[in-house]
Protein backbone atom coordinates (compact mmCIF):
# COMPACT_ATOMS: atom_id res chain seq x y z
CA UNK A 1 0.00 0.00 0.00
CA UNK A 2 1.40 3.37 -0.99
CA UNK A 3 1.15 6.60 0.95
CA UNK A 4 -1.43 7.96 -1.49
CA UNK A 5 -3.79 5.06 -0.79
CA UNK A 6 -3.67 5.28 3.01
CA UNK A 7 -6.97 6.18 4.63
CA UNK A 8 -7.26 8.40 7.69
CA UNK A 9 -7.76 5.30 9.85
CA UNK A 10 -4.63 3.71 8.38
CA UNK A 11 -2.61 6.82 9.15
CA UNK A 12 -3.89 6.90 12.73
CA UNK A 13 -2.90 3.24 13.16
CA UNK A 14 0.57 3.95 11.79
CA UNK A 15 0.95 6.92 14.11
CA UNK A 16 0.08 4.72 17.09
CA UNK A 17 2.52 2.04 15.90
CA UNK A 18 5.23 4.67 15.43
CA UNK A 19 4.99 6.02 18.96
CA UNK A 20 8.33 7.45 20.07
CA UNK A 21 10.31 4.76 21.89
CA UNK A 22 13.48 6.35 23.29
CA UNK A 23 14.67 3.36 25.34
CA UNK A 24 14.65 0.84 22.44
CA UNK A 25 16.17 3.51 20.21
CA UNK A 26 18.94 4.02 22.78
CA UNK A 27 19.52 0.27 22.84
CA UNK A 28 19.61 0.08 19.05
CA UNK A 29 22.19 2.86 18.93
CA UNK A 30 24.41 1.26 21.55
CA UNK A 31 24.15 -2.13 19.82
CA UNK A 32 25.08 -0.58 16.50
CA UNK A 33 28.25 0.99 17.86
CA UNK A 34 29.17 -1.60 20.50
CA UNK A 35 32.55 -2.78 19.35
CA UNK A 36 35.24 -2.22 16.76
CA UNK A 37 34.06 -3.86 13.60
CA UNK A 38 30.37 -3.12 14.02
CA UNK A 39 29.16 -6.47 15.39
CA UNK A 40 25.60 -5.21 15.71
CA UNK A 41 25.26 -3.58 12.28
CA UNK A 42 22.86 -6.18 10.78
CA UNK A 43 20.44 -6.05 13.70
CA UNK A 44 20.36 -2.26 13.61
CA UNK A 45 19.83 -2.26 9.85
CA UNK A 46 16.81 -4.50 10.33
CA UNK A 47 15.13 -1.74 12.33
CA UNK A 48 14.92 0.31 9.14
CA UNK A 49 12.24 -2.08 7.87
CA UNK A 50 9.63 -0.42 10.12
CA UNK A 51 8.31 2.35 7.92
CA UNK A 52 5.37 4.69 8.17
CA UNK A 53 3.64 7.08 5.76
CA UNK A 54 6.12 9.88 6.49
CA UNK A 55 9.24 8.11 5.26
CA UNK A 56 12.53 10.07 5.45
CA UNK A 57 15.50 9.29 3.20
CA UNK A 58 16.60 5.73 4.01
CA UNK A 59 20.29 6.11 3.18
CA UNK A 60 23.05 8.66 2.83
CA UNK A 61 23.03 8.00 -0.91
CA UNK A 62 19.42 9.23 -1.04
CA UNK A 63 20.33 12.37 0.89
CA UNK A 64 23.29 12.98 -1.43
CA UNK A 65 21.00 12.56 -4.44
CA UNK A 66 18.70 15.28 -3.11
CA UNK A 67 21.66 17.58 -2.42
CA UNK A 68 24.08 16.93 -5.29
CA UNK A 69 22.10 14.96 -7.86
CA UNK A 70 23.10 11.75 -9.55
CA UNK A 71 26.84 12.32 -9.10
CA UNK A 72 26.43 12.70 -5.34
CA UNK A 73 24.28 9.59 -5.14
CA UNK A 74 26.83 7.46 -7.02
CA UNK A 75 29.71 8.81 -4.94
CA UNK A 76 27.97 7.93 -1.68
CA UNK A 77 26.87 4.61 -3.16
CA UNK A 78 30.50 3.74 -3.87
CA UNK A 79 31.60 4.83 -0.40
CA UNK A 80 28.90 2.83 1.38
CA UNK A 81 29.60 -0.23 -0.78
CA UNK A 82 33.33 0.04 -0.05
CA UNK A 83 32.68 0.39 3.67
CA UNK A 84 30.48 -2.72 3.83
CA UNK A 85 32.97 -4.79 1.83
CA UNK A 86 35.78 -3.59 4.10
CA UNK A 87 33.76 -4.66 7.13
CA UNK A 88 33.28 -8.09 5.53
CA UNK A 89 37.06 -8.46 5.19
CA UNK A 90 37.43 -7.46 8.85
CA UNK A 91 34.89 -10.15 9.76
CA UNK A 92 36.87 -12.75 7.81
CA UNK A 93 40.09 -11.77 9.57
CA UNK A 94 38.46 -12.00 13.00
CA UNK A 95 36.89 -15.36 12.12
CA UNK A 96 40.28 -16.61 10.97
CA UNK A 97 42.01 -15.44 14.14
CA UNK A 98 39.44 -16.67 16.66
CA UNK A 99 38.49 -19.92 14.91
CA UNK A 100 42.19 -20.57 14.32
CA UNK A 101 42.80 -20.34 18.07
CA UNK A 102 40.08 -22.95 18.61
CA UNK A 103 41.30 -25.36 15.91
CA UNK A 104 45.05 -24.66 16.03
CA UNK A 105 45.09 -23.61 12.36
CA UNK A 106 46.48 -20.42 10.89
CA UNK A 107 44.25 -17.50 9.97
CA UNK A 108 44.61 -17.92 6.21
CA UNK A 109 43.60 -21.59 6.23
CA UNK A 110 40.54 -20.95 8.39
CA UNK A 111 39.30 -18.15 6.11
CA UNK A 112 39.27 -20.49 3.11
CA UNK A 113 37.77 -23.36 5.13
CA UNK A 114 34.85 -21.21 6.25
CA UNK A 115 34.37 -19.50 2.88
CA UNK A 116 31.93 -22.13 1.45
CA UNK A 117 29.60 -21.57 4.42
CA UNK A 118 29.88 -17.80 3.97
CA UNK A 119 29.07 -18.06 0.26
CA UNK A 120 26.02 -20.27 0.86
CA UNK A 121 24.70 -17.83 3.46
CA UNK A 122 25.24 -14.97 0.99
CA UNK A 123 22.90 -16.80 -1.41
CA UNK A 124 20.00 -16.22 0.99
CA UNK A 125 17.61 -13.51 -0.16
CA UNK A 126 15.85 -13.00 3.18
CA UNK A 127 18.20 -12.24 6.05
CA UNK A 128 15.60 -11.47 8.71
CA UNK A 129 16.27 -14.69 10.60
CA UNK A 130 20.03 -14.26 10.67
CA UNK A 131 19.66 -10.65 11.74
CA UNK A 132 18.50 -11.68 15.20
CA UNK A 133 21.90 -13.23 15.90
CA UNK A 134 23.34 -9.74 16.14
CA UNK A 135 21.71 -9.35 19.55
CA UNK A 136 23.59 -12.46 20.59
CA UNK A 137 26.68 -11.05 18.91
CA UNK A 138 26.52 -7.75 20.80
CA UNK A 139 26.19 -9.62 24.09
CA UNK A 140 29.07 -11.91 23.09
CA UNK A 141 31.23 -8.91 22.31
CA UNK A 142 30.50 -7.19 25.63
CA UNK A 143 31.09 -10.52 27.37
CA UNK A 144 34.45 -10.83 25.60
CA UNK A 145 35.42 -7.27 26.56
CA UNK A 146 34.60 -7.97 30.19
CA UNK A 147 36.47 -11.27 30.12
CA UNK A 148 39.57 -9.62 28.65
CA UNK A 149 39.54 -6.96 31.36
CA UNK A 150 39.21 -9.64 34.06
CA UNK A 151 42.17 -11.56 32.64
CA UNK A 152 44.12 -8.31 32.42
CA UNK A 153 43.43 -7.47 36.04
CA UNK A 154 44.36 -10.97 37.23
CA UNK A 155 47.42 -11.76 35.10
CA UNK A 156 48.85 -8.27 34.55
CA UNK A 157 49.27 -5.04 36.46
CA UNK A 158 49.42 -1.37 35.53
CA UNK A 159 53.03 -0.19 35.58
CA UNK A 160 54.27 3.30 36.49
CA UNK A 161 53.35 5.79 33.81
CA UNK A 162 56.96 6.53 32.82
CA UNK A 163 57.38 2.93 31.62
CA UNK A 164 54.87 3.50 28.82
CA UNK A 165 56.39 5.06 25.70
CA UNK A 166 54.20 7.07 23.33
CA UNK A 167 55.12 7.26 19.64
CA UNK A 168 53.28 10.30 18.33
CA UNK A 169 54.18 9.39 14.74
CA UNK A 170 51.60 6.60 15.00
CA UNK A 171 48.73 8.93 15.91
CA UNK A 172 47.33 8.68 12.32
CA UNK A 173 47.05 4.91 12.81
CA UNK A 174 45.04 5.52 15.97
CA UNK A 175 42.80 7.95 14.10
CA UNK A 176 42.11 5.41 11.37
CA UNK A 177 41.12 2.71 13.85
CA UNK A 178 38.92 5.17 15.74
CA UNK A 179 37.22 6.18 12.49
CA UNK A 180 36.68 2.52 11.58
CA UNK A 181 35.13 1.91 14.97
CA UNK A 182 32.39 4.43 14.22
CA UNK A 183 31.69 3.02 10.76
CA UNK A 184 28.14 2.29 11.87
CA UNK A 185 27.06 5.90 11.51
CA UNK A 186 25.48 4.63 8.27
CA UNK A 187 22.74 2.95 10.36
CA UNK A 188 21.73 6.12 12.23
CA UNK A 189 19.03 6.98 9.68
CA UNK A 190 17.17 3.63 9.85
CA UNK A 191 17.46 3.60 13.64
CA UNK A 192 16.09 7.14 13.86
CA UNK A 193 13.10 6.16 11.75
CA UNK A 194 12.50 3.05 13.85
CA UNK A 195 12.44 5.24 16.98
CA UNK A 196 9.07 6.66 15.95
CA UNK A 197 10.07 10.33 16.00
CA UNK A 198 13.02 11.44 13.86
CA UNK A 199 12.92 14.92 15.41
CA UNK A 200 13.36 13.72 18.98
CA UNK A 201 15.83 10.95 18.18
CA UNK A 202 18.98 13.20 18.06
CA UNK A 203 18.89 13.58 21.85
CA UNK A 204 18.74 9.79 22.19
CA UNK A 205 21.63 9.53 19.73
CA UNK A 206 23.69 11.94 21.83
CA UNK A 207 23.16 9.91 24.99
CA UNK A 208 23.80 6.63 23.19
CA UNK A 209 27.04 7.87 21.66
CA UNK A 210 28.16 9.31 24.99
CA UNK A 211 27.51 5.97 26.70
CA UNK A 212 29.31 3.79 24.16
CA UNK A 213 32.19 6.25 23.90
CA UNK A 214 32.75 6.11 27.67
CA UNK A 215 32.54 2.30 27.65
CA UNK A 216 34.99 1.88 24.80
CA UNK A 217 37.34 4.63 25.94
CA UNK A 218 37.57 2.88 29.31
CA UNK A 219 38.16 -0.46 27.58
CA UNK A 220 40.82 1.03 25.30
CA UNK A 221 42.73 2.76 28.11
CA UNK A 222 42.66 -0.22 30.48
CA UNK A 223 43.53 -2.60 27.64
CA UNK A 224 46.48 -0.41 26.71
CA UNK A 225 47.83 -0.25 30.25
CA UNK A 226 47.22 -3.95 31.02
CA UNK A 227 48.63 -5.42 27.82
CA UNK A 228 51.35 -2.94 26.88
CA UNK A 229 53.96 -5.52 27.93
CA UNK A 230 52.05 -8.53 26.57
CA UNK A 231 54.33 -11.04 24.78
CA UNK A 232 52.87 -12.94 21.83
CA UNK A 233 53.51 -16.64 22.57
CA UNK A 234 54.04 -17.42 18.86
CA UNK A 235 55.97 -14.47 17.45
CA UNK A 236 57.51 -13.15 20.66
CA UNK A 237 56.44 -9.62 19.76
CA UNK A 238 55.93 -7.37 22.79
CA UNK A 239 52.99 -4.97 22.86
CA UNK A 240 49.22 -4.73 22.63
CA UNK A 241 48.03 -7.10 19.85
CA UNK A 242 46.10 -5.54 16.98
CA UNK A 243 43.14 -7.85 17.73
CA UNK A 244 42.73 -7.75 21.50
CA UNK A 245 41.07 -11.19 21.62
CA UNK A 246 44.54 -12.65 21.06
CA UNK A 247 45.36 -12.00 24.72
CA UNK A 248 42.80 -14.58 25.84
CA UNK A 249 44.66 -17.58 27.28
CA UNK A 250 44.05 -21.20 26.42
CA UNK A 251 41.16 -22.71 28.30
CA UNK A 252 37.52 -23.74 28.08
CA UNK A 253 36.15 -20.41 29.26
CA UNK A 254 38.18 -18.38 26.78
CA UNK A 255 37.24 -20.81 24.01
CA UNK A 256 33.55 -20.24 24.74
CA UNK A 257 34.14 -16.51 24.21
CA UNK A 258 35.91 -17.18 20.91
CA UNK A 259 33.19 -19.58 19.75
CA UNK A 260 30.48 -17.01 20.48
CA UNK A 261 32.32 -14.35 18.49
CA UNK A 262 32.95 -16.71 15.54
CA UNK A 263 29.32 -17.85 15.38
CA UNK A 264 28.02 -14.29 15.41
CA UNK A 265 30.51 -13.14 12.78
CA UNK A 266 29.60 -15.99 10.44
CA UNK A 267 25.90 -15.14 10.74
CA UNK A 268 26.47 -11.39 10.44
CA UNK A 269 28.83 -11.57 7.46
CA UNK A 270 26.15 -12.35 4.82
CA UNK A 271 23.89 -9.58 6.10
CA UNK A 272 26.62 -6.96 5.86
CA UNK A 273 27.61 -8.34 2.45
CA UNK A 274 24.01 -8.24 1.27
CA UNK A 275 23.60 -4.68 2.55
CA UNK A 276 26.54 -3.57 0.43
CA UNK A 277 25.19 -5.27 -2.67
CA UNK A 278 21.74 -3.78 -2.06
CA UNK A 279 23.26 -0.29 -1.97
CA UNK A 280 24.52 -0.80 -5.52
CA UNK A 281 21.27 -2.40 -6.67
CA UNK A 282 19.24 0.56 -5.46
CA UNK A 283 21.43 3.13 -7.23
CA UNK A 284 22.61 1.38 -10.42
CA UNK A 285 19.74 0.14 -12.59
CA UNK A 286 21.87 -1.98 -14.93
CA UNK A 287 23.35 -3.79 -11.92
CA UNK A 288 19.86 -4.45 -10.57
CA UNK A 289 18.68 -5.71 -13.95
CA UNK A 290 21.43 -8.30 -14.33
CA UNK A 291 22.68 -9.23 -10.86
CA UNK A 292 19.84 -8.81 -8.37
CA UNK A 293 18.13 -11.86 -6.90
CA UNK A 294 14.78 -10.89 -8.40
CA UNK A 295 15.28 -8.51 -11.36
CA UNK A 296 11.60 -8.72 -12.37
CA UNK A 297 9.63 -9.29 -9.16
CA UNK A 298 10.20 -10.83 -5.74
CA UNK A 299 6.62 -12.16 -5.68
CA UNK A 300 5.14 -15.25 -7.31
CA UNK A 301 1.78 -15.46 -9.06
CA UNK A 302 0.03 -15.90 -5.71
CA UNK A 303 1.63 -12.76 -4.30
CA UNK A 304 3.90 -14.67 -1.93
CA UNK A 305 7.48 -13.48 -1.49
CA UNK A 306 10.06 -15.64 -3.25
CA UNK A 307 12.95 -17.03 -1.23
CA UNK A 308 15.26 -18.65 -3.83
CA UNK A 309 16.60 -16.70 -6.79
CA UNK A 310 16.62 -18.25 -10.26
CA UNK A 311 19.05 -15.69 -11.64
CA UNK A 312 22.36 -17.55 -12.18
CA UNK A 313 24.29 -14.29 -12.49
CA UNK A 314 23.21 -13.44 -8.93
CA UNK A 315 25.09 -16.51 -7.65
CA UNK A 316 28.15 -16.13 -9.87
CA UNK A 317 28.72 -12.53 -8.82
CA UNK A 318 28.48 -13.38 -5.13
CA UNK A 319 30.95 -16.23 -5.49
CA UNK A 320 33.44 -13.97 -7.26
CA UNK A 321 33.09 -11.17 -4.70
CA UNK A 322 33.46 -13.55 -1.76
CA UNK A 323 36.56 -15.14 -3.24
CA UNK A 324 38.04 -11.68 -3.77
CA UNK A 325 37.28 -10.67 -0.16
CA UNK A 326 38.81 -13.91 1.14
CA UNK A 327 41.93 -13.29 -0.94
CA UNK A 328 42.26 -9.83 0.59
CA UNK A 329 41.67 -11.16 4.11
CA UNK A 330 44.33 -13.86 3.80
CA UNK A 331 46.93 -11.27 2.85
CA UNK A 332 46.29 -8.94 5.81
CA UNK A 333 48.90 -9.62 8.48
CA UNK A 334 47.97 -6.88 10.93
CA UNK A 335 44.32 -6.34 11.77
CA UNK A 336 44.97 -2.98 13.42
CA UNK A 337 46.80 -1.57 10.39
CA UNK A 338 44.03 -2.79 8.11
CA UNK A 339 41.27 -1.17 10.15
CA UNK A 340 43.33 2.01 10.29
CA UNK A 341 43.68 2.02 6.50
CA UNK A 342 39.97 1.55 5.90
CA UNK A 343 39.07 4.03 8.61
CA UNK A 344 41.38 6.68 7.19
CA UNK A 345 40.62 6.06 3.53
CA UNK A 346 36.83 5.71 3.58
CA UNK A 347 35.29 6.41 6.97
CA UNK A 348 37.07 9.69 7.57
CA UNK A 349 35.51 10.88 4.32
CA UNK A 350 32.01 9.63 5.10
CA UNK A 351 32.18 10.75 8.72
CA UNK A 352 34.02 14.09 8.53
CA UNK A 353 33.86 15.34 4.95
CA UNK A 354 30.46 14.32 3.61
CA UNK A 355 28.19 15.41 6.53
CA UNK A 356 29.42 19.06 6.60
CA UNK A 357 29.10 19.31 2.81
CA UNK A 358 25.54 18.00 2.99
CA UNK A 359 24.70 20.40 5.82
CA UNK A 360 26.07 23.35 3.84
CA UNK A 361 23.97 22.34 0.84
CA UNK A 362 20.76 21.87 2.83
CA UNK A 363 21.17 24.97 5.01
CA UNK A 364 22.85 27.65 2.83
CA UNK A 365 21.67 30.50 5.09
CA UNK A 366 23.72 29.40 8.10
CA UNK A 367 25.90 31.89 9.97
CA UNK A 368 29.42 32.62 8.81
CA UNK A 369 30.84 31.14 12.00
CA UNK A 370 28.98 27.86 11.47
CA UNK A 371 29.96 27.81 7.80
CA UNK A 372 33.62 28.33 8.74
CA UNK A 373 33.38 25.52 11.29
CA UNK A 374 32.01 23.15 8.66
CA UNK A 375 34.76 24.08 6.22
CA UNK A 376 37.35 23.51 8.95
CA UNK A 377 35.93 20.05 9.61
CA UNK A 378 36.07 19.24 5.90
CA UNK A 379 39.70 20.38 5.66
CA UNK A 380 40.62 18.37 8.76
CA UNK A 381 38.86 15.31 7.34
CA UNK A 382 40.69 15.57 4.03
CA UNK A 383 44.04 16.03 5.77
CA UNK A 384 43.41 13.14 8.15
CA UNK A 385 42.32 10.97 5.23
CA UNK A 386 45.48 11.64 3.24
CA UNK A 387 48.02 11.39 6.04
CA UNK A 388 46.28 8.53 7.85
CA UNK A 389 45.99 6.52 4.64
CA UNK A 390 49.68 7.05 3.87
CA UNK A 391 50.77 5.98 7.36
CA UNK A 392 48.53 2.90 7.27
CA UNK A 393 49.88 1.78 3.90
CA UNK A 394 53.46 2.22 5.10
CA UNK A 395 52.68 0.22 8.25
CA UNK A 396 51.10 -2.60 6.21
CA UNK A 397 54.08 -2.72 3.85
CA UNK A 398 56.50 -2.92 6.77
CA UNK A 399 54.73 -5.85 8.42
Amino acid sequence: MTVEHLTENDIEVVKKENKFTPIPAFGNTVKAFAGAGSFALPWAMQQGEKRGPDVPPCSYADIAAYAYGRAGELALCFMNFSVTMAICVAYLILVGQNFGELCNYNQQTIIWYTMPAMVILCFLTDMKYLSYTSIFGALSLLFAMGTIMVYGGIDYSIKPYDEYKVDYSNVPLWFGVAAFFFCNHIVVIPISHASGDVRRYPKVLNYGMLFITIVNLTFAILGYFYFYFYVDPVTGVVGVPSAITQVLPKGAFANVVRACIVLELICSYPIVFGAGMNVVESSVKIFFKHFSAFPVSDRNEDGKKLFISRNWKFYVLRVLFNVALAAIGTNIKNFGSYTSLIGSLMLALTGLVVPPLLYIKYYPEQSRLLFAAHIAIVVFGLGATGYGTYQSIVDLINQ
